[in-house]
């Protein structure tokens, strides 16, 4: 699935930090010369999100809300100089999903973009099941191998882990009760407690929440599923 991302900057260094952040987490980004090219640009689906860096650029916080009428599913992110509370700069009027203050903090705008790869990769097929490869969203399980990688990067798990996992991954959408998990899971006749099952749930949560968004449903009195959801787990 493509996901492409539209940079509108005057400011080349700003354009290359960012191109060069986001390819790490294998984003593909373009520049975008001029809000009337960021516009043009709209129409094709591939692009998903434009950084505006409003502080280097013509842009006007009604050219933004202009972007978001003309395409309501499109998520823009704007870079400014002046916090979003500023009286100056009415920044909740533009219709931006993402308000970030010079000097902004990267990991917040990769979370941001991860979380909306992930919503679209789940609005275009969500989970994918093979002999021997599970995948849900930018989650992959291969069997034969004994490797999760999410978005491409490995995630070291317990072989325990990986029973658990892959459970959930069979079946994303139903909710696992721990007894059903310790069955998948432990050896035959274990004494394995609920809270053991919990435990272990939250390792794996924290292995994955390392490459994205969380994965993991905790529905209460129930068991677990995958989806996407901030983290319910206290």
């Amino acid at each position: 699935m493509d996901f492409r991302i539209l940079v509108h900057s005057r400011n080349a260094q700003m354009f290359l930090l960012l191109q060069h952040v986001l390819a790490i987490e294998s984003f593909s980004v373009s520049l975008s010369a001029s809000m009337e090219d960021a516009a043009n640009e709209l129409h094709e689906e591939s692009v998903r999100a434009i950084i505006i860096d409003h502080s280097a650029c013509e842009a006007r916080l009604g050219d933004v809300a202009t972007l978001k009428a003309m395409r309501g599913e499109i998520a823009i992110a704007l870079l400014c100089n002046q916090s979003y509370d500023s009286p100056d700069m009415p920044f909740d009027e533009t219709g931006a999903d993402l308000v970030l203050a010079r000097p902004f903090d990267p990991a917040q705008l990769i979370n941001f973009l991860r979380r909306l790869r992930l919503e679209a990769l789940i609005a275009n097929g969500g989970a994918v099941a093979s002999a021997d490869v599970l995948r849900f969203a930018d989650l992959e399980m291969n069997s034969a191998t004994f490797k999760v990688r999410r978005n491409g990067r490995d995630v070291p798990l317990t072989a325990l882990q990986f029973r658990l996992l892959r459970y959930l991954l069979q079946n994303p959408e139903a909710v696992r009760s721990r007894e059903q998990l310790i069955a998948a899971a432990w050896p035959e006749d274990s004494e394995v407690e609920p809270r053991t099952v919990d435990i272990h749930m939250g390792h794996i949560r924290r292995a994955l929440r390392k490459l994205g968004p969380d994965l993991i449903r905790t529905v209460r009195t129930r068991g677990y599923a995958l989806g996407i959801y901030d983290c319910l787990e206290k």
